[in-house]
């Protein structure tokens, strides 16, 4: 970066990219600021810049090892920074650049800190549960549900699930047995033993909406293009998560488009403005792959006149882009995942996008992906091609 770059960079100043320090920055604040940037999606730090963005200079003459210290020493797990000198009107300033980092960080003292708008923040405890899922280094559907017990897992659903994948049914007669058997099979959780999985609770319980509101799918579909237009038909989809998949696609089928046609004169057949299997498809892959850390909202399902969203909470894994999506697997919940393979609602092999795009071509549909400006929702989008 030359000075000419340097003075625009300063100009723009603070931001959620962009800290400023001076040189006598104390070691602490500066540690915290770095796991603050590294924590999210990265940034950069200008030593040598006060916060009005006035041009001080480093007259420290150690300060790159000061600072090479801070990022080793300050920091857990340590790491190597980017350094570049830059030199404008005989001052120096230190710019650092942070990567994003594939894992989460602290400082020494054990602290976590996240970049918010121009400052770093403490995360809360639920931002920081999301942090360590991004990252995958925790699964949380083997998370416990504490308000639940081993009472709540209805044992024929879990025999449903073994008649189909050809297993021996669960020894229901036997207490002691019944735990082994659905602590191997991930319905309690591994944490604690004594309580459901939240992908055993999802998958084998009645109601989970009772103990997770957010956790079904709010539906509705309108007369116009959006959300202020005359109301058709609304319906809040509860159920496990099998229930959610095959409601939510009853709901579609009463309420997209479709056209009759006769077979042979005798048999009437429906014909769908949308592909169902890639509705289907888009449905399964909101329930299996949403973020459950997201309490506050769940899985919504739009028909609007032009087109069909399906909303999940939640934007990508860790190293998933929007680009690399539709060719590897996006496996946020493994075990949930595991469960809907087994019930055979989806393939291990993460082809999910691709089918929903293959299918929808097929009938002259364009199915479109994106995660909204603030990151919170992941929307699949079904229109006609014009």
């Amino acid at each position: 970066m030359n000075d000419i770059e340097l003075l625009k960079f300063i100009e723009n100043g603070e931001s959620s990219g962009l800290e400023f320090k001076e040189a006598k920055v104390h070691p602490i604040s500066l540690a915290g600021e770095i796991v603050s940037f590294i924590n999210l999606d990265g940034g950069s730090i200008l030593i040598g810049v006060n916060d009005d963005g006035e041009i001080l200079g480093c007259n420290y003459k150690k300060i790159e090892e000061f600072v090479i210290n801070i990022c080793r020493n300050n920091i857990k797990p340590s790491f190597i920074p980017y350094i570049e000198k830059i030199k404008i009107n005989n001052l120096e300033v230190l710019l650092l650049r942070i990567p994003k980092g594939d894992t989460i960080y602290s400082t020494a003292q054990g602290k976590y800190f996240i970049r918010v708008g121009s400052t770093k923040q403490t995360p809360t405890q639920q931002e920081l549960l999301r942090l360590f899922q991004k990252r995958n280094m925790i699964q949380l559907d083997e998370m416990p549900i504490f308000q639940a017990s081993i009472d709540n897992i209805n044992p024929k659903l879990v025999d449903r699930y073994l008649e189909r994948l050809g297993l021996s049914l669960l020894d229901s007669e036997n207490e002691d047995t019944l735990k082994i058997e659905y602590k191997n099979l991930s319905v309690l959780s591994s944490v604690d033993s004594t309580h459901p999985s939240l992908a055993g609770f999802l998958l084998f319980n009645s109601n989970p909406q009772k103990v997770c509101p957010a956790f079904g799918v709010m539906a509705g579909a309108y007369s116009g293009v959006d959300l202020s237009s005359e109301t058709i038909r609304e319906s809040d989809i509860n159920g496990t998560l099998s229930d959610l998949i095959e409601d939510t696609i009853a709901f579609l089928k009463l309420t997209i488009p479709k056209m009759y046609t006769m077979d042979n004169d005798i048999v009437r057949k429906d014909n769908y403005l949308y592909p169902i299997a890639a509705l289907r498809e888009a449905i399964v892959n909101a329930v299996a792959h949403r973020d459950y850390s997201i309490l506050g909202s769940g899985i919504r399902v739009f028909v609007f006149s032009d087109r069909v969203e399906i909303r999940s909470p939640g934007g990508l894994s860790n190293t998933l882009t929007l680009e690399s999506l539709p060719y590897r697997q996006f496996a946020r919940n493994q075990n949930i995942v595991s469960f809907l393979s087994g019930l055979g609602y989806m393939e291990r092999r993460g082809k999910g996008i691709l089918k929903m795009q293959k299918l929808s071509a097929e009938k002259n549909i364009e199915c479109s992906i994106q995660i909204t400006p603030d990151m919170s929702e992941f929307v699949v989008t079904f229109s006609p091609k014009k």
